[in-house]
């Protein structure tokens, strides 16, 4: 296995650590038991939806993570958790700062793994665990090169996010205030708007924010004041994500969302049209 960087600062750092329990021992290896937890944690980073493009495969990242795991198992050393508990995903990164963190958990994990072990049979253990950790982390630089030379649907994407905030915007002024009689329903229009941030979304370009999570809706404006600021912001929103996009698997999503938002916006000039009525 060829040595890289990540050996240079685990060594570095197992100078200084305290020697590990003897293997015959289960439940008495914190260091194991902390690279366990680590491994959770950066498993979880990767753990990417729907990614849109880049040719990465964060699968072959994550098997080599589930066999390091799986190495210091088999040796009776669990803390008898899942893979699924470790600390919640931070929202506010984007998909470079995810893989960079998850690199930064597999050399913590690293380095507690890599301490001293008398006992044959874990020294074994050690050996195929660091293997694994040392392949993951390989693989994991190539997802972070990729990320930051822009080949992934993850990273700052600006207009899009202006674009979901718009959206949520133009979604909140079409639920029809109680006591509005008119023949234009406005469910068609909404169910545009979803599928366009959906689109969105599904290439992890995400703000965090949930669809309730918009500006305040202006008192003052009747129905059909709310109707043509809907329109106002799905140009604003159509607009956004109009701009120029490189990136290839990004200018397919670019293409789908723009439909849907053309369609809303078909909808809410037809809406536009037909007058209203206030039902007392």
């Amino acid at each position: 296995m060829k040595t890289n960087t990540i050996l240079i600062s685990a060594l570095a750092f197992v100078a200084a650590a305290p020697l590990a329990a003897r293997a015959d021992e289960p439940g008495k290896h914190p260091a194991y038991l902390h690279a366990l937890s680590d491994l959770r944690d950066a498993r979880a980073q990767l753990e990417h939806p729907n990614r849109a493009s880049g040719t990465w495969d964060e699968k072959a990242a994550i098997k080599e993570i589930d066999g390091a795991i799986k190495e210091i198992k088999d040796a009776a050393i669990d803390d008898g958790k899942n893979l699924d508990d470790h600390p919640t995903v931070d929202t506010k990164l984007d998909w470079g700062g995810r893989l960079k963190h998850a690199e930064e958990l597999l050399s913590q994990a690293y380095a507690d793994v890599h301490e001293h072990e008398d006992d044959r049979f874990a020294r074994g253990l050690k050996k195929r665990a660091l293997e694994r950790i040392t392949a993951a982390d390989e693989m994991l630089k190539k997802g972070i090169a990729e990320a930051a030379s822009g080949g992934n649907g993850g990273g700052d994407h600006p207009a899009y996010l202006h674009a979901l905030a718009d959206l949520r915007d133009a979604r909140a002024h079409l639920e029809k205030p109680a006591g509005v009689k008119t023949s234009w329903e406005p469910h068609k229009t909404v169910a545009a708007i979803d599928e366009a941030i959906r689109e969105i979304k599904a290439a992890a370009i995400d703000d965090g924010k949930n669809i309730d999570d918009h500006v305040a809706i202006d008192a003052n404006l009747d129905w059909g004041g709310r109707v043509k600021h809907t329109r106002e912001l799905l140009q604003a929103a159509y607009d956004d994500i109009d701009q120029h996009e490189d990136n290839q698997a990004v200018h397919g999503l670019k293409k789908r969302a723009l439909k849907d938002i053309r369609y809303a916006i078909e909808m809410v000039d037809k809406g536009a049209k037909i007058k209203w009525e206030m039902v007392h």
